[in-house]
């Protein structure tokens, strides 16, 4: 038998053994914040005017409100001009949390590292929860 074979054989088995509709639960890295939590995070805590938006003022007066080595933590992440540049999809000088965030997942805080730093820097003890049903 070839791989091919006794990989198809082999996920025919477990679609055979496996009942309908069973709900599993995928794990969700706890070091890895989500993009979904991070957004609501953000909204919670650093968009001040509850517009939805993460304007670059907002984000200016969130940066600057932190200590001095959190800042330079986040200059991996980049500067405010360059956060803009890879989260504001449209140029409007405002990230929308709805719109430009799904638009920009492949620029904006698409590593766990960048995430993870972004997070810890603004809204540490804003979680994420452990695991997401999904129903097959």
């Amino acid at each position: 038998m070839t791989t091919s074979t006794l990989f198809v054989f082999f996920i025919s088995l477990l679609a055979l053994t496996k009942p309908n509709n069973v709900v599993c639960a995928d794990v969700v890295d706890p070091n890895c914040p989500s993009r979904e939590s991070i957004i609501k995070c953000a909204a919670t805590h650093l968009d001040t005017n509850k517009n939805q938006k993460l304007e670059e003022k907002e984000l200016d007066d969130a940066i600057g409100s932190l200590p001095w080595y959190a800042r330079g933590v986040l200059k991996i992440i980049g500067s405010t001009k360059l956060i803009m540049k890879k989260c504001d999809y449209d140029k409007d000088g405002a990230i929308d949390m709805v719109t430009d965030m799904e638009a920009t997942k492949d620029t904006c805080l698409a590593t766990c590292f960048k995430k993870k730093a972004f997070k810890s820097a603004f809204f540490p003890d804003c979680g994420d929860s452990v695991t997401v049903e999904t129903e097959l």
